[in-house]
């Protein structure tokens, strides 16, 4: 039970941080729709810090399932069979949507220098798209999840119901993507009330009786 909480608080904690890291590290193209950001993703340069970031991404997603798993285990009644199969679609849709997105920049290291860019549209075009998979899908049953975990009896603190209903609404929004970033905050705080209150939860020693 204890190894149990400290593996679902430190997944917690490298869904919230790891996934965001993840990101950063590929820097794909999005939102300003420059030409310029196209050319910096698809740089010869830049091809190793793609394949790092998906690597980072799934050790973000393990961190993920742990946390759900957790999870699981305080929900009260039938539904946690409907909570992990959300939670594990979630997982899913997310992972495919980041390779969606990396795409374009893989497929110019496959090509054995026979493709030395791909066009600044089609780019933009398939990372949409993966972000879609990502955010669309992927977001949407991890806020379905965690709405499942709110909207019953659960043997965890009230605070941690009512912020978890928070984050899954905000992860129903995040296709619109500032809002998932609060899910990922959230992420952090259950990973730290996790582990800090697995220590306060152990039990303090028993003295020795003598005969």
């Amino acid at each position: 039970m204890k190894n149990g909480r400290t593996l679902a608080g430190v997944g917690a904690l490298a869904f919230g941080i790891l996934t965001f890291v993840a990101l950063l590290i590929a820097s794909p193209p999005g939102g300003t729709y420059s030409t310029h950001d196209v050319d910096k993703y698809l740089a010869k340069g830049h091809r190793a810090a793609v394949f790092v970031a998906i690597y980072v991404l799934v050790v973000a997603l393990i961190g993920m399932l742990l946390m759900l798993w957790r999870m699981r285990d305080e929900i009260v009644g039938a539904r946690s069979t409907i909570f992990w199969a959300l939670g594990v679609a979630s997982t899913a849709s997310w992972l495919a949507g980041f390779a969606i997105v990396i795409g374009p920049a893989a497929s110019l290291a496959f090509s054995g220098g026979k493709l030395d860019t791909l066009p600044p549209t089609l780019t933009y075009t398939i990372a949409e798209a993966g972000w879609a998979v990502a955010y669309g899908a992927g977001g949407i049953l991890l806020g379905c999840a965690l709405l499942t975990y709110a909207i019953g009896p659960v043997t965890a603190p009230a605070w941690v119901r009512w912020s978890t209903l928070v984050a899954g609404l905000c992860a129903v929004a995040s296709i619109a993507w500032f809002p998932q970033f609060l899910v990922f905050l959230w992420a952090i705080v259950i990973g730290i009330w996790t582990l800090v209150s697995k220590r306060s939860a152990a039990p303090a020693p028993v003295a020795a009786t003598q005969s």
